[in-house]
């Protein structure tokens, strides 16, 4: 069996303030488009998943590496293991992609 090239997730957190200040719509705003320009591949998929401190932490898929890399660099996102599936709520992407998760 040959071996599978593991693809990193992306990480981007968001404190307590940027959450306040409304960058979880904007950033979804902003990857919905590079969504839409990149034809709605089924495996990418930005999702939010809620912290303790009141900050969210902002979860894409591998597949935006490939498809929003200017998007990723642009809010400095970091590459990261696949999230726990508890809490993670699908901001943008299809719904099925839980079937898909890389």
């Amino acid at each position: 069996m040959e071996h599978m090239e593991v693809k990193n997730w992306y990480h981007l957190p968001l404190t307590t303030g940027e959450v306040a200040a409304g960058e979880v719509q904007q950033r979804k705003e902003a990857f919905s488009e590079a969504f839409a320009a990149a034809r709605a591949p089924r495996t990418m998929a930005l999702f939010r998943q809620e912290r303790e401190d009141g900050g969210v932490d902002l979860f894409l898929t591998p597949e935006c590496g490939e498809h929003a890399a200017e998007l990723l660099a642009e809010w400095e996102c970091a590459p990261c293991e696949r999230p726990s599936m508890i809490g993670l709520y699908l901001l943008v992407g299809h719904n099925e992609i839980t079937y898909y998760m890389p």
